[in-house]
């Protein structure tokens, strides 16, 4: 590996507390990630890194969570997933990544206060669902963060949370290695990204067994209440890290 034992145990740290994170609450392990790891590997190699741990994440989880997802969500979500992402892919190797940054944050952010209101879209049509399932394709390729315009849609329609997190872990697990496909293709995973993944996966694990453990006792009304902090916290770092980082 190329990093010091100081960015090393960095790494492996924040991939203990996100994995833990996605393991109670369904997602926010690239959301929270991202931003904190690119000031430790830089914004190109968190990028990669989450989405090898992220996608590894998922496949040790879909045993305990394959039972409950809500397929034709799943299929819908996946399709305009498969749609968005290659138009990110262009923009993480062209665009400016500090505007996507602000634009999920913004977005996120909007998202919140929808819900915070009590907007009740469980009855909306399906398009809602293919137009969050095209701009998550978009952001798994190009910031590694896919997760809010799946939650958005999830929670406005009110998901059980058992439902949320098994539909949303199938929908990142079959995602993400469509996504690493594509980096793949296109060169942009090196064999120092892949010696580090495996090297912090042992965090990964820890952290999600651990998160089991919690997710049990989470009422379905603080469940929600989490989602929205955590949705919120992500958007604002997502904006500062943006604009000043």
């Amino acid at each position: 590996m190329d990093v010091s034992i100081a960015a090393f145990v960095g790494v492996a740290l924040i991939v203990l507390a996100t994995a833990f994170t996605q393991s109670v609450v369904g997602f926010g392990f690239a959301l929270l990630s991202v931003p904190i790891m690119m000031q430790v590997i830089g914004l190109h190699r968190a990028v990669i890194l989450a989405s090898l741990i992220g996608t590894a994440n998922n496949v040790y989880q879909y045993r305990d969570l394959r039972h409950d997802q809500d397929k034709d969500q799943v299929k819908r979500f996946l399709w305009a997933s498969f749609f968005g992402a290659p138009f990110g892919l262009v923009a993480f190797i062209y665009a400016d990544q500090h505007v996507l940054k602000v634009f999920l944050g913004v977005g996120v952010l909007l998202g919140v206060i929808l819900l915070m209101r009590g907007r009740d879209l469980s009855e909306t049509h399906i398009s809602l669902d293919w137009i969050m399932g095209i701009v998550s394709g978009f952001l798994l390729t190009s910031t590694s963060t896919n997760g809010p315009p799946l939650v958005f849609a999830l929670q406005a329609r009110k998901s059980e949370p058992h439902v949320f997190r098994s539909t949303l872990n199938m929908i990142f697990l079959i995602s993400g290695l469509y996504g690493l496909l594509l980096f793949s293709i296109f060169g942009e995973i090196g064999m120092a990204d892949l010696w580090l993944a495996v090297s912090v996966l042992p965090s990964m694990i820890a952290g999600v067994t651990v998160g089991k453990v919690v997710r049990n006792r989470v009422h379905p009304d603080r469940f929600r209440i989490a989602v929205l902090v955590l949705l919120a916290i992500a958007g604002v770092n997502s904006v500062y890290s943006g604009l000043f980082q």
